[in-house]
Order: structure tokens, then sequence, then C-alpha cells
């Protein structure tokens, strides 16, 4: 039977990509919440508008995610690099706690600098996987590979995020 969408099936689709949405687009704008729920809003708009040249073959997954990617190339091209005036006025950074804040700052760019020190495929599959949300079923298409096979191939790489985070910290303490 062919999945097609249609206007009252949306909400639904909405709601199963809407997460992976957003931290697809997050990570892309530079971790930027208010940037990366507007553009959210605009990327499931332009789907429902779509939602007639929809082709069941690609999968919804896929059809989104090319949405998504298309509509943050578009802007992040025309936009210059700049700092979210609402984003700073409602950080924690600017309260009682901002200590914590920083800190987990500096966390995700451990983080993030681990998985960027993975190979880049490995690097790809757990983006997409650990940070925008993926299922190894969606993933078997993009890298040509068995969902069993990416499940043990993402294991190995987060390994390796932990050993390479890890590492780090030693070397972190052993300086101070």
């Amino acid at each position: 039977m062919v999945d097609l969408m249609t206007k009252t099936s949306f909400e639904a689709f909405y709601q199963a990509n809407v997460k992976r949405i957003y931290a697809f687009v997050y990570f892309r704008v530079g971790c930027r919440k208010a940037m990366a729920e507007d553009l959210v809003q605009d990327i499931f708009l332009k789907a429902y508008e779509a939602y007639d040249r929809f082709d069941p073959s690609r999968g919804q997954s896929a059809w989104i995610y090319t949405i998504a990617r298309n509509h943050v190339i578009n802007v992040m091209t025309k936009e210059r690099p700049q700092v979210d005036l609402e984003e700073v006025i409602d950080s924690r950074a600017v309260s009682e706690d901002g200590r914590e804040r920083i800190l987990l700052r500096d966390d995700e760019r451990r983080l993030l600098d681990a998985i960027d020190a993975l190979p880049p495929e490995e690097s790809k599959l757990v983006r997409m996987k650990y940070l925008e949300g993926w299922k190894f079923e969606d993933l078997e298409e993009p890298f040509g590979k068995s969902s069993g096979a990416l499940r043990v191939r993402a294991g190995r790489a987060l390994k390796k995020v932990r050993e390479t985070m890890k590492q780090e910290a030693r070397s972190k303490k052993q300086n101070l």
C-alpha cells in the first residue's frame, strides 16, 4: 500500500519528525535556539505546502530532511555571523548559575570536537544518529549498510568519542 501524505496525516508526521528536525537544524545554525525554532517552523510550513508533491518512494524522513537541509543552506548563505540578542537576554549565562551554563557549553564543545576527530563517515553517522535523531533503519540507504552493521559501527565510534574525551580530561587535569 502506498503511504500518501494527506493534510490530515500531516499532524502525525509533524509530531514524529519535529524533534529530529529541530536537532538537525540546531547544530547547523551554531546552537542558536531562536533561529533553530524559526527555521523548523519554516521547514514544516514548506513541507505542508508541498505535501501534494511528496514521493512515497523516498520515505518521509528523507523528504523532510531534504527540505530542512536545503532551507538551512539557503538561510545560512544569506546570513552574516551575528549574535542573537534574544538568546543573550534569555541566556542562563547572565543569571546566578551562569557557571553551569559555561561548563555545559564547554562540554558541548568538547563533545563536538571529539565527534569531529572521528573519520568523516563515522562522524556523520554519530551526528545523524545521536544529535539529529535518525533511526538506524533510515540510515541504511545513505550509508549503504544494514541497520545492524550501522549499530555496531556507531557503538565503536561512541567508544572512540568517550576515549577522546577521557584523554582530553586527563590532559587538562595534568596541566592544572
